[in-house]
């Protein structure tokens, strides 16, 4: 039985995904309603008001399509006609309240008197559902009268929706925490819609960018997304399905180990979690083991197991790849005898776009003593996006994103927003990829005409977090020179 319900589930959530004109066909729409208004201002003009009254009250086909039907008010609130319950027609409701205590009648009059015409937002009962939800009502002035009709927003196309695809709750929780703050500041009621998908990460997150229906946008990570195009054109595979918008900030790997293990090489045969599956941290830390000539015994899990397994004694380490400070590694405490451990920076690390950096105190208080740090590396997130046909309607959402989120970056780096956001520079260039062409033509707007755009730094230094980690690099390349 419960594997007939998920098939059932699975099936009609496929019909929902590949169909939605048809389900959104039961209803409304915006332009529809629009359009209902516009006759009734049509039959005024022809035929005088009573017989227009008469004709919305009477519920006719022109002025009643599934969900949409019009109304008339004067200006004293009084309900002259309602195609919808003409119980109310005749009486005054000008003071009428909506379920959240909105005056929507008033803002109705208001905006016919001062504007003429618009949309107003307010809940009102689906006749349909037999439930109180979400509606919103275009109003036009109609000589001394105030004509609408109205739609219930959640049955409206997902026109301005776009989905973007981040991480794991239980383990690389950056991503998923970047996607939600896009979200919660760029989130405008019906213009634009930010949903967040919980996702595995890395090297997942570029294929369902490509090819999972609803991601428009996904975060991966740079060195895996060159290796994935470089896969491709090993294959004979020359597309340009990926452009990507903007690089976003440094990931620091984090390898945590019982405080026994001292050194990596002791890793050596022991068995090492490289998270799940498809993650970014999966890819990229058997590259980095490989490199490093250390061959473990991989497992793959979720963080959340990991940390339990560890302390039992059944794992060596784990590793997890994210942005500092991990929320998930957060709650780790050197106390439960448990430590980060030091990845030496190898020579074989430059070609795979990595850098040396370093865990501080004030990354994590409860697992590094305070005057010390630990040495590791780290990688760039990229802000991705399918490379949608122009004049498309997908091509049309990504570039509201981008028109919505490029002028408010500042936003995105003041608190609660994850710290992370303080590291991104918008003009920061990827070399060898293409930019999304809405963000490249914001970026040219905003960079000085005396400034080529060839000549941007591929990732100037914004933050002392940047500086440090760009200097580090140059103590390392010099020493690396000097032998």
């Amino acid at each position: 039985m419960q594997r007939l319900t998920v098939a059932i589930s699975s099936v009609l959530m496929a019909t929902l995904l590949l169909c939605p004109v048809a389900i959104a066909a039961t209803y409304g729409t915006r332009d529809e309603a629009v359009a209902m208004v516009r006759r009734v201002q049509e039959k005024y003009r022809k035929e005088g008001l009573d017989p227009t009254l008469k004709a919305i009250t009477a519920k006719t086909r022109e002025f009643h399509d599934r969900d949409l039907y019009t109304w008339v008010l004067d200006y004293n609130g009084l309900l002259l006609a309602h195609g919808g319950n003409p119980d109310l027609v005749g009486k005054t409701i000008f003071d009428m309240k909506d379920q959240n205590g909105k005056f929507f009648i008033r803002e109705f009059i208001d905006q016919c008197k001062r504007v003429g015409h618009g949309w107003s937002d307010y809940r009102w009962v689906n006749q349909q559902k037999h439930i109180v939800e979400d509606k919103s009502s275009y109003t036009e002035r109609m000589g001394d009268y105030c004509i609408g009709s109205g739609v219930y927003r959640s049955e409206q196309p997902n026109e301005n929706t776009i989905g973007i695809i981040s991480g794991s709750i239980n383990s690389d929780d950056t991503y998923l925490h970047v996607a939600t703050d896009l979200a919660s500041v760029l989130n405008d009621a019906d213009n634009l819609r930010i949903l967040p998908v919980v996702g595995i990460g890395g090297s997942q997150n570029i294929r369902d960018v490509r090819v999972l229906k609803g991601i428009d946008i996904g975060v991966t990570q740079v060195n895996i997304l060159n290796d994935f195009r470089r896969s491709m054109e090993d294959e004979s595979i020359f597309d340009d399905k990926i452009v990507y918008i903007c690089k976003l900030y440094t990931e620091e790997a984090h390898l945590i180990t019982r405080s026994n293990i001292t050194s990596i090489e002791q890793l050596r045969g022991q068995k090492v979690n490289l998270d799940e599956l498809g993650s970014g941290t999966n890819y990229s830390m058997r590259g980095v083991f490989q490199s490093l000539n250390i061959k473990i015994d991989e497992v793959s899990m979720t963080q959340v197991d990991a940390f339990e397994k560890l302390k039992s004694g059944e794992i060596a380490a784990t590793v997890l790849i994210a942005g500092t400070p991990a929320r998930s590694l957060s709650q780790l405490k050197s106390a439960e005898g448990l430590h980060f451990l030091s990845i030496p920076y190898a020579s074989a690390l430059l070609a795979s776009n990595y850098l040396p950096t370093k865990l501080t105190h004030e990354d994590y208080p409860d697992m590094i003593p305070r005057g010390q740090s630990v040495d590791t590396i780290a990688v760039t997130a990229v802000l991705i996006a399918y490379n949608w046909p122009k004049n498309t309607d997908r091509y049309r959402r990504i570039q509201k994103f981008v028109d919505a989120f490029f002028p408010r970056i500042s936003e995105f780096q003041k608190p609660p927003r994850h710290v992370k956001w303080r590291e991104v520079n918008l003009a920061a260039v990827l070399p060898g990829w293409k930019r999304f062409e809405p963000a490249e033509a914001w970026i040219r707007g905003q960079v000085s005409q005396s400034t080529p755009l060839n000549e941007r730094s591929s990732d100037p230094p914004r933050t002392r977090r940047d500086e440090a980690l760009y200097q580090e690099f140059l103590r390392w390349k010099g020493a690396r020179q000097g032998n």
